[in-house]
């Protein structure tokens, strides 16, 4: 069980995606963190009667709410190949040779599973305090009620990760096709729990993985503590048709765990067990029989084709690691740019747009030289320069195809400055990608951008006042970049590896 716990967290945690995940949390919280004022608001209660989010109390309750919904998703997405690892690289193969001990295996998967959502708990709720700190200065602060509604979460975490693990070896269900069914199911029990005006069923409230019953009963009980009302509106993100009227301030209590409340969780606890102890009776007895695709064969390939068009060779590569129903959320995400206000376009749809798009531009110059196909283009007189000038033009189409929505939301001016800003954007990941042969560092660059963004800094062209310097900047870092593309920034690095 210590072998395979250990070996799983190590190879979770060594991947780019787990770090690109733990900065993602963190970095949402921007998003989580109750505002007072503006038109997106993480969570309304009775805007008509109470002022909303102008005391540090709200903030827990808030991303709780939200965290209740999204975690267990992002771990179900995230925690699904824990065995489809094993059996990639042939490990399974081996282990069903030998005698080895299917409770003890299962075991340890799930342990890691449970530790990776807890490290995503404790950042969340590290940077949480953090920024509520910030913004709120120990004004309503109180620690215990701060902390339960992340103590809450748990159970369903615990949960989540055991039903990965069951779906995992259930026929039918180990490929992307359980994974859907799984975020399915969890989104179908999120919906069912989170109604405020009906009362729930006993198996809903054992079932209560996001905490939102135990969250609304303690809305319920500071409301009836502060005036004669009751709960009449419950909303989470909030929307500009809201009425923000009212004038009363709204201090949440400590949450007010029932025996019943704890037995529910102790339940289902014992319940994450029986569905591991299943896990191992439904494993595999031998070989599961599957295809293996070398990538790196593949991509060389389509490098060394000459009949392929300047946007197709390098849009295939581009899109190859990122899976389908990722390509959707763009593209929906796209969409609702058209239909949002200037203001939510500004400060949400945007950034989560390109912040979407990351893994594509990460891709740029990162691919080829990790599989050393561009080593090889080297070979083959122009090829690096012809194969960089693809992939810049392909970048470049890719990001000014994302800010199509902003021509009818800004001015000119604007428009003229974002346009320089998207043409830079792809040119400068395809400089870092190359020459830090990694996605994590422009992954990184991007989502600190953004962080520092939504915070207050003025670094996208929206604000008429610094719209011309703006541009100037970024029409200056895309021609360097273009001119470091240009005298081949590879063999730079590589002359200066050798030194």
């Amino acid at each position: 069980m210590k072998g395979s716990f250990q070996a799983t967290l190590r190879e979770r945690m060594r991947h780019t995606s787990f770090l690109a995940l733990c900065i993602g949390l963190i970095f949402s919280i921007t998003f989580m963190i109750p505002h007072g004022s503006g038109v997106m608001r993480a969570i309304i209660i009775n805007p008509d009667t109470y002022e909303q989010a102008n005391n540090a109390s709200w903030s827990a309750i808030s991303i709780s709410f939200i965290m209740g919904f999204f975690l267990p998703l992002i771990g179900a997405a995230f925690l699904r190949n824990s065995i489809q690892l094993d059996r990639d690289n042939g490990t399974m193969d081996l282990f069903i040779t030998t005698k080895f001990s299917r409770l003890k295996y299962i075991l340890g998967k799930f342990f890691s599973n449970v530790c990776i959502m807890l490290i995503f708990l404790v950042l969340i709720f590290i940077f949480s305090a953090v920024e509520t700190l910030l913004k709120y200065h120990l004004v309503g602060f109180n620690l215990i009620q701060f902390t339960l509604p992340f103590l809450i979460l748990l159970p369903g975490l615990v949960f989540v990760s055991a039903i990965t693990l069951f779906t995992e070896v259930l026929p039918g269900l180990r490929g992307r096709i359980g994974t859907i069914v799984l975020v399915i199911f969890l989104t179908v029990l999120y919906a069912s729990e989170t109604s405020y005006q009906t009362s729930t069923s006993y198996l809903q409230r054992l079932f209560n993985i996001s905490g939102s019953n135990y969250l609304i009963t303690n809305i319920k009980q500071s409301i009836a503590q502060t005036s004669n009302q009751g709960l009449t509106l419950l909303k989470i993100i909030g929307s500009t048709s809201t009425n923000y009227t009212g004038k009363k301030q709204l201090v949440f209590l400590p949450l007010q765990l029932t025996t019943g409340d704890l037995l529910n969780m102790l339940t289902l606890i014992l319940l994450s067990f029986m569905f591991v102890f299943l896990a191992s009776l439904f494993l595999e007895h031998s070989p599961i029989k599957k295809t293996r695709i070398n990538l790196a064969r593949r991509n060389t390939a389509l490098f060394a084709s000459e009949k392929l068009s300047v946007i197709y060779t390098p849009l295939k590569l581009l899109i190859r690691s990122v899976p389908s129903y990722w390509i959707l959320l763009i593209i929906g995400l796209w969409l609702w740019n058209f239909s949002a206000s200037d203001y939510n376009f500004i400060h949400l749809t945007f950034p989560l747009l390109f912040l979407a798009a990351l893994p594509l531009f990460a891709e740029l110059g990162t691919a080829e030289v990790k599989e050393n196909v561009y080593q090889w283009l080297g070979s083959v007189s122009k090829a690096q320069k012809k194969h960089s000038f693809k992939e810049s033009i392909t970048g470049i189409l890719l990001s000014l195809f994302l800010i199509v929505p902003s021509i009818n939301k800004v001015s000119v001016s604007v428009l003229i400055a974002l346009i320089f800003w998207a043409i830079q954007l792809p040119l400068f990941a395809q400089i870092i990608g190359r020459f830090a042969n990694s996605k994590q560092l422009f992954q990184v660059i991007l989502i600190v951008f953004f962080y520092l963004y939504l915070n207050g800094a003025p670094l996208l062209p929206f604000n008429e006042s610094n719209v011309a310097m703006l541009g100037i900047i970024y029409l200056v870092i895309a021609i360097v970049c273009l001119i470091a593309l240009r005298f081949n920034l590879q063999n730079i690095n590589n002359a200066l590896n050798k030194q």
